[in-house]
């Protein structure tokens, strides 16, 4: 069932019960009111009629029958009985052959004063009335039957009946329009969505100026075809940059070993051959390291092992590292403010990713340097631990600056120095996945500062 149907019959169903419990409760108020009205004109009629009787000398039975045929109140032909203590009937508005009533309701009406009830159709009032001069109750039973009141009942409810029907009739066009109208807008947003396609996924949507859901839902698709096609450009460049830097250690390995099969060669010939060859193979194997870390940061890991580590413990476990790997390094690390809390130099985190964050900034710092030096300095607020990893090396030129961060870019600087652009991108997204930021300044020629800022526990 689409959509628009279901709202159109779900609204007819809403509309539908509010209706019928309105008028329910309408006709079910019209009903009592019309009972009660007609009740109190019973009561009325059988007080007044025992009132002329009893009190009224001058008023005689006969004359009290003419009196009650010729009444406006004959219309609702109600038949008034007086009977006196022994339950004989002293006086009867009609004939008395032809008035039945229920002989069991005069002992009722006796004993409680007043009855009302309903029997055979009609409705009976029973009262007492007393005589001052006779000493005893008089039982008044006035019976009706209220025709003209249920005629009216049987009118309303037809009345009722046609206008629910007639409102329902009209309620089901109607909210047939308005869902089609409504969802007109997501309609013409299918559309437009089954004509995107990978050759032209770049059509956006149209969001009609519009600031309502419809509109907003137009803007996220919008915003998640960008991104996907900022992925599709990232993941197009990704494979063509790898296939590049993969493709000329390979080549060089080939054409090396070319080298060494054309002819026979001396030994030591063939070792300077191996330890070209041993210098391509060191190139690829950590390119190919470099990739799988960029790929694993890429996915987000949601299965990363966390632990409490403390920044200081890994910079210097780094430091060690580079200095004993390169001896020609210099690698200073020192704090701005040394905390009384061990917990504000701890972060919860993964280890191994986060030695791979330092080793990479910390070596680039002293890669690109002349005097092959970097600073460190160790900062914290109530949030944060600052990294400040400073050097006085090549430096970032303005318009490259924004860029250092994406996978295999290299700034016009950096290309006479072994690498392959793959480090900062790594770090990036360690230090995202740590929900962290990495900032940068930097200056040609003078040097650069990267800030890395993670919360700590």
């Amino acid at each position: 069932m689409k959509i628009g149907t279901k709202i159109a019959l779900q609204f007819t169903l809403i509309v539908a019960i509010i209706l019928g419990i309105f008028s329910s409760s309408l006709f079910y108020l019209l009903e009592s009111y019309t009972k009660k009205e007609f009740t109190k004109y019973l009561k009325d009629r059988a007080i007044t009629t025992a009132s002329l009787l009893i009190k009224e000398k001058n008023i005689s039975k006969k004359l009290l029958k003419i009196i009650d045929k010729n009444s406006l109140s004959t219309l609702y032909a109600a038949q008034v009985l007086i009977f006196d203590k022994e339950n004989n009937i002293a006086y009867a508005n009609t004939e008395a052959d032809s008035v039945y009533y229920n002989p069991e309701i005069l002992e009722k009406i006796r004993s409680e004063k007043y009855v009302n009830v309903e029997l055979n159709n009609k409705t009976v009032v029973g009262i007492t009335y007393s005589s001052p001069e006779q000493n005893y109750e008089y039982l008044v039973y006035a019976q009706a039957e209220d025709i003209n009141g249920k005629q009216k009942l049987e009118n309303i409810k037809y009345a009722m009946t046609t206008g629910l029907i007639t409102a329902l009739l009209t309620t089901i066009i109607f909210s047939f329009i308005f869902s089609n109208q409504a969802l007109k807008p997501i309609s013409k947003l299918n559309l437009e969505i089954s004509k995107i396609s990978a050759q032209n996924k770049i059509k956006k949507l149209s969001t009609r100026n519009s600031k309502d859901e419809i509109a907003a839902l137009a803007h996220n698709f919008n915003e998640m075809l960008s991104r996907l096609e900022r992925s599709f450009q990232i993941q197009k460049s990704f494979v063509s940059n790898a296939s590049h830097e993969l493709r000329t250690p390979l080549a060089a390995i080939k054409s090396e070993i070319q080298v060494a099969l054309e002819k026979e060669r001396k030994p030591e010939e063939y070792q300077e051959i191996l330890t070209m060859l041993e210098k391509d193979n060191a190139r690829m194997v950590k390119l190919t390291n470099s990739l799988l870390q960029l790929a694993k940061t890429e996915e987000g890991d949601l299965n990363l092992k966390t632990e409490n580590v403390r920044i200081d413990e890994i910079l210097f476990e780094v430091q060690d590292e580079l200095t004993h790997q390169m001896a020609n390094y210099r690698i200073s690390i020192d704090f701005e403010t040394i905390p009384e809390d061990e917990d504000f130099l701890t972060i919860n985190g993964n280890k191994a990713l986060l030695a791979t964050l330092f080793n990479n900034i910390i070596e680039n710092a002293c890669k690109y340097s002349e005097n092959n030096t970097a600073s460190v300095k160790l900062k914290f607020n109530k949030s944060n631990c600052i990294i400040n990893i400073i050097d006085q090396g090549i430096g970032i030129s303005k318009a490259e600056i924004d860029r250092v961060f994406e996978p295999f870019f290299r700034t016009k600087n950096a290309v006479n120095f072994n690498g392959h652009g793959l480090g900062l991108s790594i770090c990036k997204k360690i230090v995202e996945t740590h929900k962290g930021r990495i900032l940068l300044k930097s200056e040609e020629g003078v040097g650069s500062v990267f800030s890395i800022i993670l919360p700590h526990i």
